[in-house]
């Protein structure tokens, strides 16, 4: 099976959840079937039972967290593409409340986005772990980005915890759980794509956080 972030030939890891995970020895990535993906409308309905408001004391401390970070790392940046919003665009409005020129972007909920517009920073939080085809999004993703822009991504990294049996962690772990949850990136995945797309990784708190740049 080919892997969809880098079409290598990918490999069978392990079953669970009712479902299979491969891992590609390429990129790392470790990806969920097509034919295991639950029904588009299904995943929409999943999305909508999140309870993630500006009400959400906690939520919005995470984003706070993750805009300290970006405001330290990409100090220049102006313009801000909330890539994967959601149906509530809170990071867009804290973003806002920030200084930034920010713009919010989903494909379920939010799916418009001028063709040719660019932007200094690209935001994409809990939202490269849904993504089918990690390959082509990031291609989209990366046309919206300046010539010596910032990606940052939020998403857990695959744990590493026991390096000699990789499965048994992966197995164990409850991020995985969630039916939507379909891409997972380790930091050998995270390495692979900014050798890929020319970024350079700027930052990296090895857990759920990563800003990288273009090279000019």
């Amino acid at each position: 099976m080919d892997c969809p972030l880098c079409q290598s030939q990918s490999r069978f890891f392990l079953a669970g959840e009712n479902r299979e995970y491969w891992r590609c020895p390429v990129c790392r990535l470790i990806f969920v079937p097509p034919e295991f993906f639950i029904p588009k409308e299904e995943e929409i309905q999943h999305y909508l039972k999140h309870e993630n408001s500006l009400e959400s004391e906690g939520y919005v401390q995470m984003f706070q967290e993750k805009i300290h970070i970006i405001k330290n790392v990409c100090k220049e940046a102006q313009t801000v593409l909330d890539y994967g919003c959601g149906y509530q665009p809170v990071l867009k409005t804290l973003l806002t409340r920030e200084g930034y020129t920010a713009t919010g972007y989903d494909p379920n909920f939010f799916p418009e986005i001028t063709a040719n517009s660019i932007f200094d920073i690209i935001v994409s939080t809990e939202t490269f772990e849904h993504f089918r085809e990690p390959g082509k999004e990031l291609l989209q993703l990366l046309s919206h980005l300046a010539p010596t822009g910032y990606l940052a991504i939020m998403t857990r990294l695959v744990p590493d915890d026991d390096p000699l049996l990789p499965s048994q962690s992966f197995g164990n772990w409850y991020y995985k759980r969630d039916p939507t949850h379909i891409s997972f990136y380790d930091k050998d995945t995270i390495s692979w794509i900014a050798r890929h797309h020319g970024l350079e990784l700027l930052f990296n708190n090895e857990k759920d956080f990563v800003v990288l740049q273009r090279k000019p």
